[in-house]
């Protein structure tokens, strides 16, 4: 048993409120014989599971627990290995987060076109009632208040303004009432949304 490990343990185990190896064994859902063989220096025969459940336990990284308990010989197989596992950790770990802001960009832009009839329509609405305190859809505005802050926590912009006169632009406005080239001027009928320079759809607009 090697008592330096054992005191490093201890140190580690007294900063979590951890009293004893069997309460470490409990918290990290590993065995007595897998702490003992932690304290013995045998850390590069644990699979990585184990490893990962340790170090969370202590409030630690893996390469943390690693360069605490690990021997000094870094050419040993087990060693190697534990290495080579730690870069697939590391790799599936970056791949996972990349993944996760991928398919939420594409929930987040699927909903956004799910509700194009409301975020095309409502606005108009929304504008009338300012007008009119009178106008029912006035009742409605504290209702949707959520959505806007939903779209704007997405980054998602409003093209146009309801009643704004702009210089028309194919790429942002649809054309719905009369003719217009690049930069007639024409009036927002019901505004348009897109995330960053990625369209969800454009604004409707006549003259």
């Amino acid at each position: 048993m090697d008592d330096r490990h054992i005191l490093k343990l201890q140190a580690l185990m007294h900063k979590v409120g951890i009293r004893s190896f069997s309460e470490l064994a409990r918290s990290s859902k590993t065995s007595e014989r897998t702490i003992r063989k932690l304290r013995s220096g045998g850390i590069n025969t644990l699979r990585w599971q184990t490893l990962a459940n340790i170090s969370s336990t202590l409030h630690l990284t893996i390469n943390e627990l690693t360069e605490i308990f690990g021997t000094p010989s870094s050419s040993t197989p087990e060693r190697q290995q534990l290495d080579i596992l730690r870069q697939e950790y590391q790799l599936l770990h970056q791949q996972c987060q990349q993944q996760r802001a991928t398919l939420q960009a594409e929930f987040q832009y699927q909903s956004l076109q799910a509700l194009e009839s409301f975020l095309t329509y409502f606005p108009a609405a929304k504008a009338a009632a300012a007008q009119n305190p009178d106008f029912p859809a006035s009742k409605l505005i504290p209702l949707v208040q959520s959505i806007d802050r939903l779209i704007a926590q997405w980054g998602v912009t409003v093209i146009g303004e309801i009643g704004a006169e702009v210089a028309y632009d194919p790429r942002w406005h649809q054309l719905i009432a009369g003719n217009a080239t690049p930069d007639d001027v024409v009036t927002i009928r019901y505004v348009g949304y897109r995330q960053g320079d990625k369209l969800i759809f454009r604004a409707k607009v006549g003259n």
